[in-house]
């Protein structure tokens, strides 16, 4: 009975053992249970192991006959490895074959401009500042005629945005020779044309708020005669002839330190003594009488000074002291052939003149009875 118990322990636990299971069943070791009285003859052959035979009676019944023979090798143990196995499969059977093609609507291509470039820069902090008052302007200035004689008038026009405006005369160098007094900021003017030269300018100044803006337009002077000389000889500045040149009975001497030269010309009756200390000249009226002459003996080499010349040298003085301390001996005995004067202004006035002296010598003088001379050719 002990024995059937035992074998259906066994069978069970087998069968347990083998249904699926989500867990690892360990089987335990089988207890070594204390040999029993076995009242059944034992077979001859010893059992190493504990084998467990069932001899089923001849009566057939619903029992099926398990064999169980225990081995000594271990049972190997369970390993669960979990399989996924979908509940469905999902075809995937495309209708049509997409092959993406991009086409760029706009192609950007870089450009290198400098002005696409942004370059930060420092910006001051804005100040308020009083919107100042607008700066003098000159709209217009012309004169009419751009050409005239010296003496002539010419008319000056101007249209300016200013409070005030005046007009300044300069000569060739652009120095003021004279300053017409204060202009309306719209207006005209009428001045003469100077006979400073070749070129005279007119300079407009508009002034308003303390600032100025100025204008010069040049006016050409045309000359009624010309230089005897030729006119490209005459010095900077030089204006026209009053007149044309006045030729007459003259003559000429040249000294160690100076000289002398008498002008007979239109009635002038002159004598001009010139000495080289400081380029000066004395210009004397001829109060010679035709016949005295003083012989002081002359040095060697060196002339009396004759004529006209001769009553000047011992009657008169020089620029500073004697003529003998000045201008010495004559170097040349007297030129007496024609000489030529003419003025910049009316003849016999005070402006410069010139004169001419032998070996095409042109001397200028400044004017008036003193002054001072330079030769210009």
């Amino acid at each position: 009975m002990l024995r059937r118990w035992l074998l259906v322990f066994l069978v069970l636990t087998v069968f347990a053992a083998c249904q699926p299971s989500d867990e690892v069943v360990v089987v335990p070791t089988l207890m070594v249970l204390p040999s029993p009285t076995i009242t059944d003859t034992p077979t001859d052959t010893p059992i190493p192991t504990w084998t467990f035979t069932y001899t089923p009676s001849e009566t057939p019944s619903d029992t099926p006959t398990f064999t169980l023979t225990p081995s000594n090798t271990p049972l190997p143990t369970r390993t669960f490895t979990p399989t996924f196995t979908p509940s469905f499969t999902a075809t995937s059977t495309p209708t049509d074959t997409y092959t993406p093609t991009f086409t760029p609507s706009n192609t950007f291509t870089p450009s290198l401009t400098p002005s696409d470039t942004f370059t930060p820069t420092l910006t001051p902090t804005e100040t308020m500042t009083p919107t100042p008052t607008p700066l003098a302007q000159i709209i217009t200035f012309g004169a009419s005629p751009t050409s005239a004689t010296a003496g002539t008038l010419v008319r000056l026009a101007w249209t300016t945005v200013a409070e005030v405006v005046r007009i300044e005369q300069l000569d060739q160098n652009g120095a003021i020779t004279q300053t017409f007094p204060p202009q309306p900021a719209t207006g005209t003017l009428m001045v003469v044309v100077p006979n400073t030269g070749r070129l005279v300018q007119y300079r407009l100044v508009a002034l308003r708020a303390g600032a100025e803006v100025s204008q010069t337009i040049p006016v050409t002077i045309i000359c009624a005669a010309g230089w005897f000389f030729g006119d490209q000889y005459a010095p900077p500045g030089t204006g026209c002839p009053g007149s044309a040149a006045l030729v007459g009975q003259g003559a000429f001497q040249r000294f160690e330190r100076g000289m002398m030269i008498y002008v007979n010309a239109n009635g002038l009756n002159r004598i001009y003594g010139l000495q080289n200390d400081g380029s000066r000249y004395v210009a004397l009226t001829n109060g010679w009488d035709g016949i005295t002459v003083r012989n002081d003996p002359a040095p060697d080499g060196r002339f009396i000074p004759e004529q006209m010349f001769n009553w000047a040298y011992y009657n008169t003085l020089a620029p500073i002291g004697s003529w003998n301390s000045a201008i010495g001996w004559g170097t040349s005995a007297i030129d007496l052939n024609n000489r030529i004067i003419q003025w910049e202004g009316p003849v016999g006035g005070t402006g410069p003149f010139f004169i001419d002296a032998p070996n095409a010598e042109v001397y200028r003088f400044s004017g008036g009875d003193v002054g001072t001379w330079m030769r210009i050719k």
